[in-house]
């Protein structure tokens, strides 16, 4: 007997099912039985799911959605007919029949079979055969969608268990249908006689694989496998390198990853160079329940070492041992390290085993952060990686301290802050030099220790006329100790001991003032400050590690104490003073722009004083009256930005120092460009104008085109620093890259480098580079 039921669009709701009987139990069962994924039937005791899915809770509502219900009471069959829709939890199923089969215990989707999991994964076919315990199951016509887009299609599949898919006649891939023909070969594909894809390990695995690119079988394997793009750790192998070295030869390097367990792993990669033999790499990574460390080796024993004569990499073995960890103490405190033993200065270069501005800085570090304060102490040992520089000339750093601190409450209405700096260092050799006859020396050999304590209070008034009153005070000691002054400049203090004390009592006055103009607003803001301090003490008498640094433009012109360290510290009484402007259209954009001078009022200028390192000669500070420093900006609030500085001659206005930054894009088109100029500085060290102008350039000639290129031009030398020119092909299952370097004096012992770098991923796969250097 059969009975169709046909309405506009009915729904089922059905909450909670209980084990029915007679009658009633075939037609509720059946009703429930259409869907995969509350499969209740009668003497069911459990529910697992042939295409992974888990049962929801018995309490979630179950809604079956058709053009028309079919009951065949005779068969023991229930059918839904006709743009069925099956939601139950987080599951959907889609088709144009779902039909359940008591006797045989068997769900039957069919046409145009939709099913969306909840992990992402999008499960469409023709035909749907899945028995009532959902542990097994057959599908013809599948395609598999994971949420990584990698895809799956075969003529027919079956499900054995929870975790395991085969695919007969399968075919793997990442790259979407071609939109105007579906039916197109996609870019790259796996084609295989069996794809079994376990999706608990979230590995595939093929039996007679062969890859097709753009159609055309390239290679064939009997076994092949690889993690699915969902799967972030594998043990496997890594991104093949192939390349060519003057002194190294061909190389090539396969990297072996092993992933051990989920909280450690080591990856092996050996790397094969015609001219020096087999060196043997290898990095351990550990998580633990803290933090992660992590240890780095490689050797080699040299076939050829006098292709390196005349450098420190003219040995028969050659090596090193790095090594990053970092572990959190506690919420508020870090402990770590990066450090690194060579076996000599050029290892890593001469290998290719750093990139050419990497500091091979070796720290140790404990930092804390609360609330209002912050704790940083560092130990530095920084690797000298150039022949022509000594390492004795290097400090060793054992440490250095920085705290500070804010006070929890105001302290006479205003914000208190306490800053200590505390720094003890060793250096075997004095670092100095001689250009145009002025010695600057910027490390003492010896011992040296310094520590700096210092309390600043800073409170702001709102005065009428919205006027910024912000005075402002500080207090400041330094306590030298240097107990090893062994073939030390003269001007040195003859004691072992020194103390520097610094009071400052400033106030900073502003006045924007704002008009507006239709939808443009206007901010005009004079800015004056007044700043009194007795004279700086013994300077060039004690040393100036920390402060070499000294560049006068916008950015530290309202600063109490321009140096840029804690060895020296301004002096005297002296004014800043200037302006700022800024303008804001209604369309986005907006305009910035700021000028001004500083003042000598009285007292010593520390600026025109020589210290050990002739650091605020010719600064444009070392004048009663400063040179002019200015600034101007422009930002579209998008596609465009771009911000110039520089430094003026107090007489003549002759151009000092210039910086000039912009970037932008229009459709296609983005780029940058860089200016910079510096003027001759006898003083510092500075003998002739530098003069550099850079930019780099992006162009996107289709979707998954681009074309890029970068310069760096040395307009003083009229030559070029650096350059380089790309192509590259990106899309969702595939790129490829095609580059040309040229890097001029990366090093002070090296001319220059070319390279080529060709470059395939094959995404999800894997893939390779090659590079050519010469």
């Amino acid at each position: 007997m059969m009975s169709t039921v046909r309405t506009n669009r009915p729904k089922t709701v059905i909450s909670h099912p209980e084990k029915p009987s007679g009658l009633r139990a075939c037609l509720l069962a059946s009703v429930l039985l259409i869907t995969p994924f509350g499969l209740v039937p009668a003497d069911a005791q459990g529910l697992s799911n042939s295409l992974n899915i888990t049962r929801p809770d018995q309490k979630t509502r179950m809604l079956v959605e058709a053009d028309q219900m079919v009951y065949d009471y005779d068969r023991e069959r229930v059918s839904a007919v006709g743009n069925v829709q099956i939601y139950y939890g987080v599951y959907a199923l889609e088709a144009d029949k779902v039909t359940y089969d008591q006797s045989s215990a068997r769900l039957i989707a069919e046409g145009n079979v939709r099913l969306t999991e909840p992990d992402g994964n999008i499960v469409t076919a023709n035909y749907i055969d899945i028995t009532d315990d959902f542990r097994t199951g057959f599908v013809r016509s599948l395609r598999v969608q994971t949420p990584e887009k990698a895809r799956f299609a075969a003529e027919s599949a079956e499900r054995p268990d929870d975790d395991i898919t085969i695919f007969d006649k399968g075919v793997y891939t990442t790259c979407e249908p071609c939109r105007d023909n579906p039916k197109k070969s996609p870019l790259w594909q796996i084609k295989a006689s069996r794809i079994i894809y376990n999706s608990k390990d979230k590995m595939v695995y093929y039996r007679s694989a062969k890859f097709e690119f753009l159609g055309v079988p390239l290679l064939y394997t009997p076994y092949f496998a690889h993690p699915d793009p969902s799967r972030q750790r594998a043990t496997g192998f890594l991104l093949p390198s192939v390349g060519y070295d003057s002194k190294l030869g061909v190389h090539a390097s396969v990297p072996y990853y092993w992933a051990l367990t989920d909280n450690y792993d080591v990856t092996f990669t050996p790397a094969y160079y015609s001219k020096q033999g087999l060196m043997a790499s290898a990095t351990w990574r550990h998580h633990l329940a803290k933090g992660q460390y992590e240890v780095t080796g490689h050797g080699i024993l040299q076939q050829d070492p006098k292709e390196f004569s005349g450098t420190s990499g003219n040995q028969d073995f050659r090596g090193a041992i790095e090594s990053k960890a970092e572990f959190n103490l506690t919420k508020q405190w870090k402990f770590g390290w990066d450090v690194a033993l060579l076996s000599d200065k050029r290892f890593l270069r001469d290998y290719n085993l750093t990139d050419a501005d990497e500091d091979k800085r070796s720290t140790l570090f404990l930092v804390g952060q609360g609330e209002r304060n912050h704790f940083d102490a560092r130990a530095n040992y920084y690797n000298i990686m150039t022949d022509n520089l000594s390492q004795g000339q290097q400090a060793i750093i054992h440490p250095s301290i920085d705290y500070s601190a804010y006070a929890k409450q105001p302290l006479l209405g205003g914000e208190a802050r306490l800053k200590v700096n505390s720094t003890t260092l060793t250096r075997n050799e004095t670092n100095s030099e001689t250009v145009g006859g002025i010695t600057r020396t910027y490390g003492l050999n010896g011992n040296y220790n310094r520590t700096s304590v210092e309390a600043s209070w800073k409170r702001k008034f709102i005065a009428p006329g919205g006027q910024v009153i912000t005075p402002f005070t500080s207090l400041r000691g330094d306590f030298y100790w240097m107990p090893s002054k062994s073939g030390a400049p003269a001007a040195l203090v003859d004691d072992d001991y020194a103390f520097r004390g610094m009071p400052t009592v400033g106030v900073d006055y502003r006045l924007p003032i704002l008009a507006v103009n239709g939808t443009t607003s206007h901010i005009i803001e004079p800015i004056a400050q007044v700043i009194v301090s007795p004279n700086e003490a013994h300077v060039g008498a004690v040393p100036n590690d920390d402060a070499h640094s000294l560049i006068f433009d916008d950015s530290i012109l309202f600063d109490p104490n321009k140096f840029s360290g804690y060895d020296r510290v301004e002096g005297g009484t002296r004014a800043n003073v200037g302006f700022q402007y800024r303008m804001q259209l209604a369309s986005g954009w907006s305009f910035n722009a700021l000028a001004g001078r500083t003042y000598h009022l009285a007292g010593t200028n520390s600026f025109s004083e020589q210290d050990l390192t002739s650091t605020g000669l010719d600064s444009g500070l070392d004048k009663k009256a400063s040179d002019y420093v200015a600034r101007v900006g422009i930002n579209s609030n998008g596609a465009f930005q771009a911000i110039a500085r520089g430094r003026f001659d107090a007489k003549s206005a002759d151009l000092k120092y210039a910086a000039i930054e912009a970037s932008g894009s229009h459709g296609r088109l983005s780029g940058t460009l860089g200016y910079s100029y510096t003027d001759k500085r006898p003083s510092a060290g500075i003998a002739t104008v530098r003069q550099e102008l850079s930019t780099s350039a992006a162009y996107k000639l289709s979707e998954y085109w681009t074309a890029a290129g970068a310069a760096r031009f040395d307009m003083a030398q009229n030559d070029f620093v650096e350059g380089s020119l790309g192509l590259k092909y990106d899309d969702e299952c595939f790129a490829i890259s095609l580059n040309y370097s040229h890097e001029r004096d990366i090093y002070t012992d090296e001319t220059s480098e070319q390279k080529i770098q060709f470059r395939l991923d094959i995404k999800s796969i894997g893939g390779g580079n090659f590079s050519h250097g010469f």
